[in-house]
């Protein structure tokens, strides 16, 4: 059985941490677990014009680069063991994607990458790293750009993991670290988005002018071939957009074929028998160069039954029935 650690918790904060943004001061070493912690960051590499921002590695958060078809690009990066103790770690690159709940996550150490993952070769003989206590080490690497590589942007990250067992062997544990590493290909961006599958349903009480809560969910698909940072309008009205309630949010990055669950709830809506719910999404297009923005929206409506309500009536309808029926009828004088 495999769990993960609190090292990987570690490996998603990073992921989150968009090119060029600064890290915080926490978030670049590894949760301790019996003191064995460590720290990446990118080298200054042979080839810093590449690079988002600055020529070094303090000045950089994670690496992205701008390349055409079959460039070749070499950089580093650097790893320090920020224990008292040795430490040995695998080093790999993989693809990173969207959670289905909108969280950038690296494919799992068993996954097969089939992207930029593939892209990089690194220049450390079985893919293994040793460190002494204190000690810090470079990892040259080298991302090589296939011929006929798709344009737009492809997401991958440089892992460093450390498998540890625990208790009497039968659980693994693999520890996670990781940088993300951003590719933009040359060619004509087509950045999107698309609202899909909305659907709205509202809760009613005994009172069917009350206030009601409503649910809107709906699917969000970047259909392009750049990361959006999308922020989020819902709306929902009663009959003749009635009692307006509009709820925002901003949402995090969505990789390009990225799919994502939306869930968001209304409070004070009274939707009176009827309802409708508009959804829009405005995004910006991230990475090298921006891109521009995108948007989409979608509309639907349904009823809203009262049905507690509607039950009272018909309980007291009955009621006026079975009086009338069993009424007793004075004979005629």
């Amino acid at each position: 059985m495999r769990i993960r650690s609190i090292a990987t918790l570690a490996l998603t904060a990073l992921l989150a941490v968009g090119a060029g943004a600064a890290l915080p001061a926490a978030a670049d070493t590894a949760p301790s677990t019996d003191d064995l912690t460590w720290s990446l960051a990118p080298g200054a590499g042979p080839d810093p014009e590449r690079t988002v921002v600055g020529a070094t590695g303090e000045d950089r958060a994670n690496y992205a680069y701008a390349v055409d078809p079959g460039d070749e690009v070499s950089d580093t990066l650097v790893v320090a063991n920020r224990s008292t103790t040795p430490l040995e770690l695998s080093v790999y690159a993989t693809d990173a994607f969207t959670t289905r709940d909108g969280h950038l996550d690296l494919l799992p150490a068993d996954g097969s990458p089939s992207d930029l993952g593939t892209w990089i070769t690194l220049d450390l003989p079985g893919d293994t790293l040793s460190l002494d206590a204190g000690a810090s080490a470079e990892v040259p690497f080298t991302l090589t750009v296939p011929d006929d590589a798709t344009p737009g942007d492809h997401a991958g990250g440089l892992v460093t993991s450390m498998q540890q067992t625990v208790g009497d062997g039968a659980v693994s544990v693999d520890r996670r670290l990781a940088l993300r590493v951003h590719a933009r290909v040359s060619g004509d961006l087509s950045p999107g988005i698309e609202v899909r599958d909305l659907r709205l349903d509202a809760a009613t009480g005994v009172n069917p002018l009350a206030t009601a809560d409503a649910t809107v969910t709906y699917t969000l698909v970047n259909t392009g071939d750049a990361r959006v940072v999308p922020d989020e309008s819902v709306t929902v009205a009663g009959p003749g957009g009635s009692a307006v309630q509009t709820v925002s949010a901003d949402l995090g990055e969505l990789l390009p074929g990225a799919e994502v669950e939306r869930t968001v709830e209304v409070t004070g809506v009274r939707p009176f028998f009827r309802a409708t719910a508009d959804v829009r999404v405005d995004g910006v297009v991230v990475g090298i160069g921006g891109g521009g923005a995108v948007a989409d929206s979608a509309e639907t409506a349904g009823w809203v039954v009262p049905w507690a309500a509607l039950a009272v009536v018909v309980l007291v309808v009955a009621g006026v029935v079975v009086w009338v029926v069993r009424r007793p009828v004075r004979p005629a004088d």
